[in-house]
């Protein structure tokens, strides 16, 4: 799996250098958790970063990678947990960090210059650390390397020749992975995209 990750990475620096245009992004991402995600953390995170650089087919068509971190967190009040042969009481507070890295494609609907809505989608590892502290106690499922994909739409509005606002909705998914279960969520990403 690293293989072909690290060869998609080196195929899409390599067919950089020879592209008319490349695009760097950077954005601020806010979470929302779906699925047994939301069963484990309900509440939405505020605590994400994330980076893309796509290179030009076309003026219409892009591949690239993209990294992101998003941290969710929650609280838990009071009461008796089970896990296993163990009672514990306490208060339980619970994280789920996550660490997408994907091989991604795009499509643009409009001129470069022009407001552009785009669709694209991703493909490739998540990291995925998963932790609940009760008191002293840790609990903490093997931290796993994950086959993972993401569709996106987003749309890029221009500040200036090489400077657009950026704005997208990605649905990031891993896969289930030994007894921990699949991981999903809505990602928005607000930030800023530089060509050159």
């Amino acid at each position: 799996m690293k293989k072909v990750l690290y060869t998609g990475i080196f195929i899409i620096l390599m067919s950089s250098g020879v592209q008319a245009q490349n695009m760097f992004g950077i954005n601020y991402n806010i979470g929302l958790p779906t699925g047994s995600t939301n069963d484990f953390i309900g509440k939405p995170s505020f605590r994400g970063f994330g980076i893309d650089y796509r290179a030009f087919l076309t003026d219409y068509v892009s591949i690239g990678v993209s990294g992101d971190w998003q941290v969710f967190y929650e609280e838990l009040p009071a009461q008796t947990w089970e896990d296993g042969t163990r009672t514990t009481y306490g208060k339980q507070y619970r994280y789920i960090n996550t660490f997408p890295i994907l091989l991604n494609g795009h499509y643009y609907f409009n001129e470069i210059g022009n407001p552009r809505f785009y669709i694209g989608a991703g493909i490739g590892a998540t990291v995925v650390d998963q932790r609940t502290d009760v008191g002293l106690y840790s609990i903490e499922p093997d931290d796993t390397w994950r086959f993972g994909f993401a569709p996106e739409i987003g749309l890029l509005l221009p500040l200036g020749y090489t400077t657009s606002f950026n704005i997208s909705a990605r649905y990031q998914y891993a896969l289930k992975s030994g007894d921990s279960d699949a991981m999903s969520y809505l990602l928005i990403k607000v930030g800023f995209s530089f060509l050159n």
